[in-house]
């Protein structure tokens, strides 16, 4: 910083509040404030209430006094401030010019921190809205101004920033943001999401409609990239929820094509599948079976996984590996996911009424479990239909998880910690790092078929037998639960028995059946179970 720039820059308060003010932190700030030759004044807040006007703080958050926390939040509204707390006090001050996770303190992110605060003195930078914030503020402008659009930004850090280092990842965040907030339109409202996901508010849809903000495409000394979706109109504020989504769906779309998962185009056969997918929705063709899940301790009927199918009027009973990807890439697994989920929770009630209390399972795609709103869209619908959290499971494969990391995990976390058991389908075929696998929101892990029915031969060197062995055991190491499927032999289940597995799915006890057939089957209650040819077998 030069000496003009310092000169235009007032003094700055550097306050504690419950709690003296770290050593390490005054250290920090005397350094850079020499270096920018800024007159810097330390201390407790309530020493210099009121505050004087022309000044600029940074702030050391209280964490138990909520006294304490209103006068901070009255702070910054009276002067530029810089708040150092925990991630998730955030909310309580929504007029601070920009904010500091303490748990990730460092010398470079209290540096980009000070910048984004003299930034905000010098009018260069908008604030950066918590959600509830920037909604009211939204609702506010919706009831005095017309022609507004919203557009959705979501980030992507590169690799070389989500590695191992915290602080690089925190560096490379707090660059994104101060670059957003830099380069939005003059008029934007800015409004935070999630950590990299953001809506722009403006009357300027000729802007929105430029790439406005700078990604790795553009120079590959950022670390990220950048998607935009187009500026959607919203008239009033009960356009949000549409509006948003079809920002959601244009950035999804976008980001598929990146990733190669949308690169390839339809052939004929597949776009008519496509029109049929719409036609089929119309005309009521698709329905669920399901697949009991057996205790392997008991031998009871514990749950059953709902399974999509299509009953096509030409061609029959179509299977989802058919129609899945073609459902996802025309923009209808949504409605489809939705529907299928109200089925079951339905399916729910029906075996309730038997006085048979089940663990639905339901399968969930990568479109459903990124969309922001999808942990809120559950929980309601299962307010909706009075099931208990505990009684849904979602599965879902890697890809859901991770390809859109942070809203997934965001989402898959609430749900976890509402109850509902989160379980990573297809285990062992294409799990990229298994060091990832303790920091994701799941509680049990289903076995691929591919390494379980193989058990089924005579050979007890079987690679299969030591892979299925080592997942086990790693499971329970971690405190998952594990559900094998295809299991399809007494052999099978003897060995999946043998390795410690919790639940087991396959052929060999249920197949697929109708919910009248469910309830029927759920209806026994002995230990002594058949298999669906009426063979007997005892677990």
């Amino acid at each position: 910083m030069n000496q003009q720039t310092a000169n235009r820059l007032p003094p700055l308060l550097v306050l504690g509040t419950e709690r003296a003010l770290p050593d390490l932190l005054i250290n920090w700030l005397d350094r850079e404030a020499e270096e920018s030759e800024i007159t810097m004044r330390t201390g407790m807040l309530d020493a210099f209430l009121p505050v004087p006007s022309g000044h600029m703080a940074i702030v050391v958050a209280p964490h138990r006094d909520p006294d304490l926390r209103d006068r901070v939040q009255e702070l910054s509204l009276h002067i530029p401030t810089l708040i150092i707390g925990r991630s998730e006090e955030r909310a309580y001050y929504p007029d601070a010019c920009t904010w500091l996770d303490e748990h990730q303190m460092s010398p470079q992110a209290l540096r980009h921190g000070l910048h984004d605060l003299f930034a905000c003195v010098q009018g260069q930078l908008r604030p950066l809205l918590p959600r509830h914030t920037w909604i009211r503020q939204f609702r506010a402008r919706t009831e005095c101004e017309d022609g507004l659009f919203i557009q959705l930004v979501s980030c992507r850090w590169r690799p070389a920033a989500a590695g191992d280092s915290a602080e690089l990842r925190l560096a490379t965040q707090q660059s994104f943001e101060h670059q957003l907030r830099a380069q939005a339109p003059d008029d934007a409202l800015l409004g935070k999401l999630l950590d990299d996901q953001f809506v722009v508010i403006s009357r300027d849809a000729e802007a929105l409609s430029k790439k406005w903000m700078k990604s790795f495409e553009d120079d590959i000394n950022y670390l990220w990239t950048a998607f935009l979706s187009g500026p959607a109109p919203i008239s009033n504020y009960d356009d949000l929820g549409g509006a948003l989504q079809k920002c959601v769906r244009q950035v999804e779309r976008i980001r598929m094509l990146q990733s190669g998962l949308g690169s390839r185009a339809l052939s004929t056969t597949e776009s008519l599948v496509v029109h049929d997918l719409i036609r089929a929705m119309r005309s009521k063709e698709f329905y669920l079976e399901f697949q009991p899940q057996f205790d392997t301790h008991t031998g009871r009927m514990t749950g059953a996984e709902a399974l999509l199918r299509w009953l096509h009027p030409n061609l029959g009973v179509v299977p989802p590996t058919t129609f899945i990807r073609d459902a996802e890439m025309a923009g209808l697994i949504r409605t489809l996911g939705t529907w299928a989920m109200r089925e079951t929770l339905q399916a729910w009630h029906r075996l309730s009424e038997q006085g048979v209390t089940l663990r639905m399972s339901v399968n969930v795609s990568f479109p459903e479990v990124a969309d922001p709103d999808y942990a809120e869209k559950v929980l309601s619908l299962l307010e909706e239909y009075r099931v208990p959290a505990r009684c849904l499971e979602l599965e879902l494969t890697e890809t859901a998880m991770m390809l859109d990391a942070s809203v997934s995990l965001y989402n898959l976390q609430t749900l976890k910690q509402a109850g509902v058991h989160i379980v990573l389908d297809d285990f062992g075929t294409g799990f990229s790092s298994l060091s990832h696998l303790s920091d994701l929101p799941i509680t049990g892990i289903k076995l691929d078929r591919a390494f379980v029915t193989p058990l089924s031969g005579s050979d007890e060197s079987l690679p299969q037998l030591h892979i299925v062995s080592a997942m086990l055991d790693l499971a329970r190491r971690l405190g998952l639960e594990t559900t094998a499927e295809g299991v399809e032999d007494q052999r099978c289940l003897d060995v999946i028995n043998s390795l410690g597995c919790d639940r087991v799915q396959g052929y060999f006890y249920a197949q697929p059946m109708s919910m009248d057939k469910l309830v029927e089957r759920a209806s026994v209650h002995e230990a002594v179970l058949c298999d669906y040819s009426g063979q007997q077998s005892l677990f």
